[in-house]
This record gives structure tokens, sequence and C-alpha cells, in this order.
């Protein structure tokens, strides 16, 4: 019995030992998963060359000035800190813009742009969108997962 306490013991360790969850926002603040417990969050990958993105921009920040869910946009490609400053600017983005991930995320970095992944409140996948997000899209994931949008 003391063996399988030990193993299970050291399973738990490794697990624990995963690097957390973080981010680098544009304006270089730090922040990490566990911030956003509680709440369901909508993390959408963009790039400036990307068309079908910046068409969903607006939408995605009319959805970022709700109560719920907190909306997190990353960018795919590496940029200097001026250049995205500039792109935030020029699309006049509500939501926090991620320079950079680190660390254990609940998905892998997109193939296809834009994708959109789905958060729940205690940090796991519950859902992806590849593709332009629409309305219908939105008012579809707010219906399944966090509830009215307004």
């Amino acid at each position: 019995m003391g063996r399988h306490k030990a193993v299970l013991l050291a399973v738990f360790l490794i697990a624990g030992c995963r690097e957390a969850a973080t981010l680098t926002l544009a304006d270089g603040g730090q922040q990490d998963l566990r911030d956003y417990r509680g709440r369901w969050l909508v993390v959408n990958y963009f790039a400036e060359w990307c068309v079908p993105c910046l068409r969903e921009l607006p939408l995605l920040n009319e959805l970022a000035q709700t109560a719920e869910p907190a909306v997190l946009a990353v960018s795919f490609d590496s940029m200097p800190s001026q250049a995205l400053q500039k792109l935030i600017a020029r699309y006049d983005m509500q939501m926090p813009v991620v320079a950079k991930l680190a660390g254990h995320w609940p998905f892998e970095r997109p193939r296809v742009l834009p994708t959109t992944f789905i958060i729940n409140p205690q940090g796991e996948l519950a859902s992806q969108h590849q593709g332009e997000l629409k309305a219908e899209d939105i008012a579809s994931l707010a219906e399944q997962y966090w509830g009215q949008v307004r």
C-alpha cells in the first residue's frame, strides 16, 4: 500500500509541475489563466493579414463590452509592441490584446485563422470555432455556454 501512495504522490507532483498558463498583453502587462477562473473566456486568434479576422473584430468588440464572457484577442504573429499598439488603435480593439501566450493552455496554437476558443469557468476548453464568427455564432455560443449576451 505504501508503494501505491508513493506512485500516486509522484503523479500529483509531476502534474502540478506544469508551467502555469500565462499571457503577456500588448502593453507589457502580465496575467495568467487563473485570473479568469469563475468566468467564461473567449480567446480569439487573429492576424493583421487575415481579412476574416478583421471583419469579426466589431462583433468581438461588442462581446467584450458585455459582463460575460471575458474576451482576449491573441496576435497570431509576433509583432513588436509598437506595431501591435498601432494595430489595436487602427481597429479600435476594445478587448485586451495578447502578444504572447506561454505555459499550459487548454488548447494548441491554431493552424487556421481565425480560430476562437471557449474556456469554461474552471479553465478547461469547452468549445472551439474555426473560421469567421458571425452574429448567429456568438448568439449560439452565448445560449449554449454563458447565457444571453445582452
